[in-house]
């Protein structure tokens, strides 16, 4: 039974690997490359441009979810104020819990 399990995980380990392809960073990237290779042989500004192309993929991933964050926190704490004003409005305007 051992060897059995033993053998199936070495194909299996062995199937994965067989399919392995080039990955790709992010769809900028493969736009950038794909524009490079276009048959012709680059030329210094195609060269020139795939190094900002990665860059500027790299900062997009990075932004994006940080600026999600940070909408979703700014309204979050848009709603508390909110919120404390009213309890404030509502304290003030009922004499039995001043």
């Amino acid at each position: 039974m051992r060897i059995a399990s033993i053998l199936l995980l070495m194909v299996l380990a062995t199937a994965t690997f067989m399919d392995a392809r080039p990955a790709t960073a992010c769809p900028l990237c493969k736009e950038a490359i794909a524009a490079s290779d276009g048959g012709t042989p680059p030329t210094e500004e195609d060269v020139n441009n795939l190094p900002l192309a990665y860059n500027r993929s790299i900062l997009f991933m990075i932004a994006v979810p940080y600026t999600s964050l940070a909408v979703i926190g700014f309204l979050i704490y848009r709603g508390v104020k909110k919120n404390q004003e009213y309890l404030a409005r509502a304290n003030a305007g009922d004499p039995q819990k001043a």
